[in-house]
């Protein structure tokens, strides 16, 4: 599991877009806070406070699906579709797989955090551990579900263009659930991380954390009972 973890943790650095996606990260926390910094006696100090975190929050929510299945739609379905799959579980266990695959990609998202955070706190002063804590909730919820449909895709052509869809479909419709009285979108938006996350009240990250669960278990289950 520690050699997939790493392998996948490294192969996702060598990718131009996964280098622009740390660059936008970086660029939204470093201008965003100067910006606060220089401007908070204007603003107000509440104001301030949340400006600090609001762009990355703001882009994690708007455009992390998309950034995450861009970038790992592949992420299962690339080793089954050139038969590596079968070298891998000669080597290690199928949980052991997906597993690694999982910590592998959580951890490049981990560092994405930790380092924009690190640009915020230089200009704040201060860590924003409430923030951290969703956010990293929020990015095991995208990972999960990216495995799991890359895990139910078999072609990469084919959960290229699913995870696209995806990733516009699920912050547009969540997002719009929170503001809508349509019964349809009502029921829609408590298969969504943002309603935990706006009017889910302090506990509402242990339910994003269940649905990442869920999903990782079935990405697990489907590896298991796969013929190869």
């Amino acid at each position: 599991m520690l050699a997939i973890w790493k392998k996948e943790f490294v192969q996702s650095f060598k990718s131009v877009f996964s280098i622009v996606t740390i660059a936008i990260f970086t660029a939204v926390s470093y201008y965003l806070s100067d910006f606060i910094a220089k401007n908070g006696a204007m603003l107000g100090k509440e104001v301030a406070e949340e400006g600090y975190v609001s762009g990355l929050v703001l882009l994690i929510y708007l455009f992390g699906f998309l950034f995450m299945f861009s970038l790992f739609h592949d992420t299962m379905n690339r080793e089954l579709e050139s038969r590596t799959i079968r070298f891998l579980v000669t080597k290690t266990s199928r949980l052991s797989i997906v597993l690694g695959k999982f910590l592998g990609i959580f951890t490049y998202w981990f560092v994405c955090l930790l380092v924009s955070f690190g640009i915020i706190t230089v200009f704040a002063e201060k860590f924003y551990f409430k923030s951290f804590g969703q956010l990293l909730v929020m990015i095991l919820y995208m990972v999960s579900m990216c495995l799991l449909l890359s895990s139910l895709i078999p072609r990469r052509s084919m959960s290229m263009f699913s995870g696209l869809l995806v990733g516009l479909a699920i912050p547009l419709f969540g997002l719009w659930s929170q503001f809508s009285d349509k019964l349809w979108l009502k029921i829609f938006k408590y298969a969504t991380p943002y309603y935990y996350f706006i009017d889910g009240g302090s506990w509402g990250w242990a339910v994003v954390l269940l649905m990442a669960a869920v999903m990782l278990g079935g990405s697990i289950l489907l590896l298991q009972r796969r013929d190869l």
